[in-house]
């Protein structure tokens, strides 16, 4: 019952700060602009494929729309929501309130699990501040492909558990929140660098490591696939800064170093049993990142197949391959060897892609999944069934809004949502004791 209290109060003092009415401002502009283009966008581009199936059938709303839209709470939770979440520990550690709430009898565990609490609060808010985008969504005319858009909401909500997590660990252990602001934001955007490392290509080992950077976890969300390893990964790493916060705040606690160095190594093994496990599923509607039945049965009878490729990895037609085959082929099979060839021997056969079977190897300059399964019946002595079944094909969904559909939007966010806010913040406080 105590604990429920100091949860009711953290809550109440984070929606009385002005960092936090500051924060769900520019959440709410960014919101409707980033909404506002992604809909405009899509709507221009429809218009070609109205009347051609074909080029509908590339028109999905999650990707084309709300993933767009996602993008701009991405950026405010990764550079402003620290500031906010920063000061649940930050103030009353400044002030030295947190004796106060000790002498009143709250536990250790208590107090940190109320300030847990009204930051994961915090995250589900600016989730439910995405919601109304739905409805406008549907009003104007659009499909809600609900699988998707549950998935891209758990990643969301993944990652913002693991802001929270960074912002309190950031909190507990600086001396000051401005300190402890900018510490957090270093950490947050620290995957930034290491995928700018890959794409720029400036060291061979980032490649590996930037496959297991906050950014690319989250994408599988995006994408519209359900990955077990990416659910645990964000719950591994959210775990371990708490778990390393909760010592550093507990001053009652002797030996941190010795526990937090315990604690480091077993969420190390953690996270090193989670990369031997894969389980993935493509929830899209369009099934694009997956192969078809048949194609899907072959591989599976396949033992491990090794792939040279002979392009550089910020090569743009290996960019396409892995976006497109390799993505496709790595949900039925994970045994697959990667190998990027080096020196001579790279500039001698550039462009080249070489699979192995049980010692049998074949080559080509074709990154067409056609073309590659081609190569893989060669060279395996198996054939791809047929099916008697027609394949259904995925029609898409296109949209041309009408003008004017944008009023509903900029009043919601940009009027409604931010008055009903400065109402609540200025809204005289009761008389009521604790």
């Amino acid at each position: 019952m105590k604990t429920l209290l100091l949860i009711g109060k953290e809550i109440k003092d984070l929606l009385k700060s002005k960092s936090f009415l500051l924060y769900f401002f520019i959440l709410f502009y960014i919101t409707a602009y980033s909404f506002y283009s992604a809909v405009d966008l899509y709507s221009k581009a429809s218009m070609a494929a109205i009347n051609n199936p074909l080029y509908a059938a590339g028109f999905e709303p999650v990707a084309g729309v709300f993933v767009p839209t996602f993008g701009g709470l991405f950026i405010v939770l990764s550079l402003f929501s620290p500031f906010v979440l920063i000061r649940i520990f930050g103030i009353e550690k400044s002030n030295n309130t947190i004796s106060l709430i000790r002498q009143i009898d709250f536990s250790e565990t208590g107090i940190f699990l109320s300030k847990l609490s009204s930051g994961l609060f915090f995250i589900l808010l600016s989730l439910i501040a995405f919601l109304p985008l739905l409805i406008i969504w549907r009003e104007i005319g659009g499909h809600l492909p609900k699988a998707e858009l549950f998935l891209l909401f758990l990643g969301y909500f993944l990652y913002g558990t693991f802001v929270v997590s960074i912002s309190i660990f950031s909190s507990v252990i600086m001396k000051t929140t401005a300190q402890a602001s900018i510490f957090a934001v270093a950490l947050i955007v620290f995957s930034w660098f290491l995928d700018f490392g890959k794409d720029m290509h400036i060291f061979s080992y980032l490649d590996k490591i930037s496959d297991w950077t906050v950014t690319n976890q989250l994408k599988e969300f995006e994408s519209g696939i359900f990955s077990l390893q990416a659910v645990f990964y964000f719950l591994i790493l959210s775990l371990f800064f708490l778990s390393l916060s909760f010592v550093a705040f507990n001053i009652n606690l002797r030996k941190k170093v010795k526990i937090s160095g315990l604690i480091t190594v077993f969420f190390v093994f953690l996270f090193f049993f989670n990369t031997l496990y894969q389980y993935k599923r493509d929830i899209t509607e369009s099934g694009k990142h997956s192969f078809s039945h048949e194609e899907t049965v072959f591989l599976k009878k396949l033992p491990e197949i090794r792939i040279k490729v002979f392009l550089e990895p910020t090569d743009s037609r290996y960019r396409d391959y892995e976006n497109d085959f390799l993505k496709k082929l790595k949900m039925v099979k994970t045994d697959i060897k990667m190998v990027f060839a080096r020196g001579k021997e790279l500039k001698e056969n550039y462009g080249l892609f070489e699979y192995t079977i049980n010692g049998k190897t074949a080559k080509t300059y074709s990154n067409s999944a056609r073309e590659i399964f081609l190569v893989l019946e060669e060279i395996s002595g198996k054939k791809i069934g047929k099916s008697g079944k027609k394949s259904s094909v995925y029609r898409g969904y296109p949209l041309v809004v009408k003008k004017g559909w944008s009023h509903s939007l900029f009043f919601i966010y940009l009027i409604l949502f931010p008055m009903f806010f400065i109402l609540f913040q200025f809204k005289k406080p009761g008389r009521k004791k604790i």
